[in-house]
């Protein structure tokens, strides 16, 4: 894709300015790195790191009835979810396969908003109006509307709370509230693909510029740094995040990746029920593992997996994870290994010991 047709978030200049090397990714032109991908990993780990994410798509879903129709549509039960509160879902296809992982964001039992993946807004957007004709809701894609900023970090707290207001610490990992902001309102939630504490700050594309400015003038003591798209995807791995387009996808099930803990199987009938259920039953169906392998030796998407001379699966993700100081990657495979289990992966030709773990790779100190 030439650059001229890719789509530019309301922050491209203000990380043009800041040194940004940029990538295309989904059909946008978005920061790869700034200062360096070891030093912004490094930065989100220790400090804290603010990345531009308005790539990502907001869908909002309004109606008497959204929680029936959303309910019929993504695996997890947001009918149990509090008001103000954030969940993490799965939409699949009828055969299971994966349309999309998103978060909602439940206003009210009539009024939800859903973020999903760039890559996929325009999919889910089809694929909800398609069967939204007998259920009483409105589906309105709202993603111009909004700015998106990730916070991340151990100093993101703090950080935030000095930008806007102290009140903002209340806030819990996976909730949301409303706040104004020069006078416009924003949206604020304690969430993020890090694997560390942080917010998502949601602002109208008109104020991102001088918010982003507001966050590295509050943030310059703490150790703030800009983080591209590079940072993110190491950070994502470490902590055992499934990437769509490489954990999941129209092949691979929200079963396969290792994410039951996101479907309600007690509720009634959903999108994909019925082909999961019978993967879950499935000794045969491949599951997600993790594991951890030398520094020359940094699994690839596509690698294959070996296991006592047998190809088992293929690497979906891989990466040098400076926190760790090690090889890291996930991959899809059948027959599981036990955790601890030394597999091969074939490397250029060679192959290349590996030692299957427990995801995360890394887990925050609480």
């Amino acid at each position: 894709m030439e650059n001229q047709q890719l789509q530019k978030t309301p922050l491209y200049n203000i990380c043009r300015e800041a040194g940004a090397r940029f990538t295309p990714f989904a059909g946008w032109n978005l920061p790869l790195q700034f200062s360096g991908i070891l030093q912004e990993v490094e930065a989100v780990r220790e400090k804290a790191g603010l990345f531009d994410v308005s790539h990502m798509g907001e869908i909002e879903i309004t109606g008497p009835g959204a929680t029936l129709f959303l309910n019929k549509m993504l695996t997890n039960d947001v009918e149990k979810a509090g008001d103000g509160r954030i969940i993490y879902t799965i939409i699949c296809f009828p055969d299971g396969g994966t349309l999309d992982d998103l978060l909602v964001y439940k206003y009210s039992s009539e009024h939800f908003l859903l973020v999903v993946n760039a890559i996929n807004t325009e999919a889910v957007l089809r694929f909800l109006k398609t069967q939204a004709n007998a259920f009483q809701v409105k589906i309105t894609d709202r993603s111009a509307a909004f700015a998106l900023l990730a916070l991340q970090g151990p100093a993101a707290a703090p950080i935030i709370s000095k930008a806007l207001s102290p009140a903002v610490l209340s806030l819990k990992p996976f909730r949301f509230q409303t706040l104004v902001w020069q006078e416009e309102q924003m949206i604020i939630s304690r969430t993020g693909y890090t694997g560390e504490d942080g917010f998502e700050i949601y602002l109208p594309p008109t104020l991102a510029e001088q918010f982003w400015r507001t966050l590295m003038q509050v943030g310059k003591d703490s150790g703030l740094l800009p983080a591209g798209l590079g940072a993110r995807d190491v950070l994502r791995q470490e902590a055992g995040l499934p990437l769509y387009g490489q954990e999941l996808s129209p092949q691979i099930s929200p079963v396969q990746a290792g994410l039951e803990s996101f479907i309600a199987w007690e509720k009634a009938e959903f999108s994909g029920h019925h082909a999961l259920r019978i993967e879950q039953k499935n000794p045969l169906t491949p599951k997600r593992i993790g594991f951890v392998s030398a520094r020359a030796a940094i699994p690839r998407p596509g690698f294959d997996v070996y296991w006592e001379g047998r190809l088992i699966g293929k690497v979906t993700s891989g990466t040098y994870s400076p926190t760790l100081q090690k090889a890291i990657g996930m991959a899809l495979v059948n027959p599981v290994p036990p955790v601890g289990t030394i597999i091969q992966l074939q490397i250029r030709g060679k192959f290349q010991p590996a030692e299957l773990v427990a995801l995360p790779f890394y887990k925050r100190k609480r």
